[in-house]
């Protein structure tokens, strides 16, 4: 892009904050709380917002009700790829709200409602700028993707479009997840198991005596996965390179909060999430699951973080089972675009 193409695109973009605020607003205002994942009502508004500006739009719904949002301008080369999610954490968290979680409410120079930071601020961003740039002749593509189920993994969102609809592996990226202003160019992955032990009902007054305790095994099996908790990655010398210039992105959002939040990045991030187990407190309990969630720098895998696992567990019950808490095709690896690339010396 000219430097005088970009002048007049930033410029335009700065006299209509008024419009990117308003828009961010309406789209709090429209729930796409998952589970249950339902973001059809906002993938209809973004729809018509983006048509609006005179665009072609499709729309892809794999699961009813998970709607993926598609609109490219341009043509040719560089692409940039435009992507946001549409689904946020659900309103209801077991405490009263200030203000209606949906409320789209703007004062004191804040905005209000579930999903404002994560991710519809970033979202009604990207929407606000490739409305301006639709109306520009510009140096290449620009495809805008708003998907669907990124809170429970992207199957049928990011992952489902990638697999199903072509010409959406672009030259770059550029997602708009909230970073603190910084340009995150690296993210742990993830890997969500599932633990199940298994035991033998008995009634509760023979405990100890009958029936085997499914909740006392998974009692001590926990510790011993939460001690996991930050193990170190296995960094060559470029890899640790890499992670000290994504840490600096860190170290700018978080380091007010501490100063080592940063460190993250270098470590196993281990937690207990959920924990299932049992029917009445007088029956002793036959089955005790729990839900972790593992992040994993550079150098270590989910298959590998799993069998460490399973051997931990299996230090307490040879018949406790783990497996993947999701999809195989959701679980991520920790990946990372080089600081050299030009979309990094670009932002």
């Amino acid at each position: 892009m000219s430097s005088n193409l970009r002048d007049r695109v930033l410029d335009d973009l700065e006299a209509n904050v008024t419009d990117l605020v308003g828009l961010c607003s309406s789209l709090v205002k429209i729930p796409s709380d998952n589970p249950p994942g339902d973001t059809s009502k906002l993938a209809s508004f973004i729809q018509g917002y983006l048509e609006s500006f005179g665009v072609a739009v499709e729309t892809y719904e794999p699961v009813e009700g998970v709607v993926n949002v598609v609109s490219s301008i341009g043509e040719g080369s560089p692409h940039l790829i435009l992507n946001g999610h549409l689904d946020q954490f659900p309103g209801d968290v077991g405490e009263e709200w200030s203000r209606s979680p949906y409320s789209g409410e703007v004062s004191g120079g804040e905005l209000h409602g579930r999903g404002s930071g994560d991710m519809k601020g970033g979202l009604a961003s990207l929407l606000h700028c490739f409305g301006k740039l639709s109306t520009l002749s510009l140096p290449g593509k620009v495809t805008f993707t708003g998907t669907s189920d990124e809170e429970t993994g992207g199957r049928w969102g990011a992952r489902w479009l990638l697999d199903n609809v072509e010409g959406l592996r672009g030259d770059a990226v550029l997602n708009g997840e909230p970073s603190g202003l910084t340009v995150r160019i690296g993210e742990k992955g993830r890997v969500p198991l599932i633990l199940r032990a298994r035991g033998q009902a008995a009634h509760g007054s023979f405990a100890g005596y009958v029936g085997e305790n499914a909740i006392m095994k998974m009692v001590r099996a926990l510790p011993r996965v939460e001690a996991l908790q930050g193990m170190p990655a296995p960094l060559d010398a470029e890899d640790l390179s890499l992670t000290e210039e994504v840490m600096k992105g860190y170290k700018e959002q978080y380091g007010h909060e501490s100063s080592t939040m940063a460190d993250v990045l270098k470590h196993v991030t281990v937690n207990v999430g959920v924990i299932r187990g049992g029917a009445k407190d007088n029956i002793v309990p036959a089955l005790c699951e729990a839900e972790v969630d593992v992040r994993l720098p550079l150098g270590i895998s989910p298959e590998e973080i799993r069998s460490r696992v399973e051997e931990e567990v299996h230090r307490v019950d040879q018949g406790m089972e783990v497996e993947w808490g999701r999809h195989t095709s959701v679980l991520t690896e920790s990946t990372y675009t080089p600081p050299e690339a030009r979309i990094v010396r670009l932002l």
